[in-house]
């Protein structure tokens, strides 16, 4: 061993060391000497634990209020390019057509926009680029949710640090947790900025029920909350003076007529948003309900989960490729020649995009 080496055994408790350095002993053996105690750098020993983004300068942010006044909201699709990454130019056109038909708010990187497929990486660059191109026009809410609280709590610092102007945050799914771990998770992402919680337990395996609803609601940034459950559900919020987005476009007009839902967080609106917003503004409308409920039933197949009816739909409307991310796939040739004859019933000029509807074939998809 050279006379300049040195072991170090750690002390962790007081962050310190004893440091030894090499003596010659009887016989030109190396022995050990203590010559004292060292203090281990601090830079050498920080743990790799979460460091916080988040500023705490007052900053010109939507306010809570800014959001609770949006009637429509649309869960808007992420279109993609063949080899699987972001079509973005489709998705700027359908961004387009959804703010010059009335659409007030997106949420970008839900459910129908496939966060679930998405890298923290994509998710956040898709947000910073609807914010950076739309975000003057309409109300960018970012899902930024998850079942761990660390990744929400850092996805959500981001995605304020890119501008949008509010956050879906779902209860944690598959583990799931107990009451007082569902306070304690949506706590610690209240108070980064105006947040919509996000109730469907079919997909999360767990209600959220209204006794945690009320307990976060006492935050400022709680701004409502996307109810599934059902209208019975939004009326014990609305009668309690909570916002809520009906999360289920089969009930959206009777919540929001019948039941005070501030509106919709809507799939439907990917394709008809213009009757959509006449349907969240023009007052009680039963026969446009009724009209619309064909479309609705056929996009919410119980055997085909959301996104693939709004995927095909879209794809057949020539409005973005016919590429899925798996474990995505289309709908059966059955459901879309149903599809052609949907969009004929209710007017080619309803729905989004300016091509004939189209059969496609099996052949015409590509699985990425």
């Amino acid at each position: 061993m050279a006379n300049s080496s040195l072991l170090l055994r750690c002390d962790p408790s007081p962050m310190e060391a004893t440091v030894f350095a090499p003596r010659r002993g009887h016989g030109g053996s190396v022995g050990l000497k203590r010559h004292g105690r060292w203090r281990v750098p601090q830079a050498a020993v920080i743990p790799n634990y979460h460091i916080p983004m988040r500023s705490f300068e007052v900053k010109n942010r939507t306010s809570s209020e800014d959001i609770k006044k949006l009637r429509l909201i649309t869960a808007i699709k992420t279109p993609y390019l063949p080899d699987g990454r972001f079509d973005l130019e489709a998705y700027d056109a359908m961004m387009h057509m959804q703010i010059e038909n009335g659409a007030e708010g997106v949420i970008v990187g839900g459910t129908t926009g496939e966060g679930q497929l998405m890298s923290w990486d994509e998710h956040i660059m898709l947000i910073g680029h609807t914010v950076n191109c739309f975000g003057g026009s309409i109300k960018v809410i970012g899902n930024t949710g998850s079942n761990s609280t660390r990744e929400a709590m850092h996805a959500s610092e981001q995605g304020f640090a890119v501008g949008m102007h509010a956050a879906l945050h779902i209860n944690p799914y598959y583990g799931k947790t107990s009451l007082k771990g569902l306070v304690t998770h949506f706590e610690a992402v209240l108070p980064m900025g105006p947040t919509i919680i996000y109730n469907v337990p079919p997909r999360t395996g767990q209600d959220i029920p209204p006794s945690v609803i009320h307990t976060i609601s006492q935050s400022a940034n709680m701004v409502g909350i996307k109810e599934c459950v059902g209208n019975d559900r939004v009326k014990e919020y609305t009668e309690k003076g909570i916002s809520v987005w009906s999360g289920n476009d089969n009930e959206c007009h009777d919540a929001r007529w019948d039941c005070a839902a501030t509106g919709v967080i809507s799939v439907t609106s990917n394709l008809v948003p213009g009757l959509m917003h006449k349907l969240m503004f023009h007052g009680k409308n039963p026969s446009l309900d009724s009209k619309l409920s064909l479309l609705i039933k056929w996009l919410f197949q119980p055997d085909q989960p959301n996104p693939i009816g709004v995927n095909t739909a879209l794809a057949q409307l020539g409005v973005v490729r016919p590429v899925f991310r798996r474990p995505y796939v289309p709908l059966p040739l059955e459901s879309r020649v149903e599809f052609v004859d949907i969009v004929k019933e209710l007017g080619r000029e309803n729905f989004v995009g300016k091509k004939d509807v189209q059969i496609l074939d099996d052949d015409d998809f590509i699985l990425v």
